[in-house]
């Protein structure tokens, strides 16, 4: 099925072809990040909760990145306590 999409949309398979040839994996990009211990520690619980975002927020221009991250893991952290209070 992933193949009958990539066929109907080749544009995204080209951006896929373009992202994973000029990007690091996510646990490359934490040791090539430049942060305090702590903030290695958020990047850290980042990637063990979720590679996806974790490859997306480490894109982001350094102004935002430590921000978005810290919101991310507060976001997900609320979302899980809720989820024990049903």
């Amino acid at each position: 099925m992933a193949f009958l999409d990539w066929v109907l949309h080749p544009t995204e398979l080209w951006a896929a072809f373009w992202y994973v040839m000029r990007h690091a994996p996510p646990d490359e990009k934490t040791v090539q990040l430049q942060v305090s211990g702590d903030m290695k520690r958020c990047y850290d619980f980042l990637e063990m909760t979720s590679r996806s975002f974790a490859a997306v927020i480490q894109e982001l221009n350094p102004k935002l990145r430590d921000g978005i991250c810290l919101f991310y893991l507060v976001l997900r952290g609320l979302d899980t306590i809720g989820k024990w209070g049903k």
